[in-house]
């Protein structure tokens, strides 16, 4: 059947397949199929885990989406800086290997700010994100970023060296870290419309809220996460950012689900909750309650 099918077909039907997939499926077929998948004007996805047994240079040039599972950092950084990947607009790359840890995850952020067509990528490694270059290289073909775990002083140092990026989704944590927002007081992301933050217990609410006035056309915000710190129960400061006037004039989406830890000398919990009965509040469907596992409960979601 497919032998009837003709090559427009058939490279239609490439385009959809992933390129381990598609390799397996039509390498050893005949001359015909061989010459179509080795034909140079389709794009292709490739989704790589680990060792590759397929013949990669062969198709590097064609990939426009990339992703790489559990790769070594001294594989993915030999991959992104020895091959030719000119067609390259979204890349992938998650790994559990402890070894990106520290620098390489630094060196790692360098290559990738270097592909000039690279449109999208994510990060998913299970040590904390490490960005201490401040000769970074800067991307101006990035428009959308996820990253898993990053203290906020990395963040930022990272997000200055990409600024067309519209939509960024991030965890954040503290790490221990001290953040010093002298630092980055003068810094804003001026094309940033969509902020997805993933907290994770140590960050402070003031740490946020640096962040968050320094998005001023931010259009969505959706924050999630479990916390330690008592400032996250700040009435006055939400309502600020639910009002938007200075800070968030443009914001008309938020979508909150945030678990608060108390103590249980903590006093007054029925004062706490009194404060969020107001009207800002009942408009944007913004909830707190609480729990007798010391637990506060915040949670909104609000579309205009």
């Amino acid at each position: 059947m497919l032998e009837e099918l003709p090559n427009e077909t058939l490279l239609q039907i490439f385009s959809y397949l992933e390129l381990t997939d598609l390799y397996q499926i039509f390498s050893s077929l005949n001359y015909r199929f061989e010459c179509l998948l080795y034909n140079k004007y389709t794009s292709l996805y490739a989704r790589l885990i680990s060792k590759v047994t397929l013949p990669l240079d062969k198709f590097l040039f064609r990939i426009s989406k990339l992703s790489l599972i559990n790769w070594s950092p001294n594989d993915v950084s030999s991959l992104l800086e020895y091959s030719d990947l000119p067609r390259l607009n979204y890349l992938n790359i998650e790994s559990t290997n402890n070894d990106y840890f520290g620098q390489p995850t630094n060196n790692l952020i360098h290559k990738i700010l270097f592909l000039s067509k690279l449109f999208k990528f994510q990060i998913e490694l299970s040590p904390t994100l490490y960005i201490l270059d401040n000769e970074l290289p800067i991307s101006q073909s990035i428009k959308h970023m996820k990253l898993s775990m990053i203290t906020l002083d990395m963040l930022f140092n990272l997000l200055k060296h990409v600024p067309n990026l519209c939509s960024l989704n991030v965890w954040l944590n503290s790490n221990g870290r001290i953040f010093d927002s002298r630092t980055y007081n003068g810094y804003h992301c001026l094309s940033l419309k969509k902020l997805t933050i993933g907290l994770h217990n140590d960050i402070k609410f003031e740490e946020v809220l640096f962040l968050l006035q320094h998005m001023p056309i931010l259009h969505s915000l959706e924050i999630s996460g479990s916390v330690w710190d008592r400032g996250y129960l700040s009435e006055q400061q939400w309502k600020n950012i639910l009002l938007g006037e200075n800070l968030f004039p443009l914001l008309n989406k938020i979508k909150i689900n945030i678990y608060i830890r108390y103590t249980a000398n903590v006093q007054n919990i029925k004062m706490i909750l009194a404060q969020f009965n107001q009207d800002i509040f009942h408009r944007t469907n913004f909830v707190v309650t609480h729990d007798y596992m010391f637990w506060f409960y915040l949670t909104c979601f609000w579309n205009t």
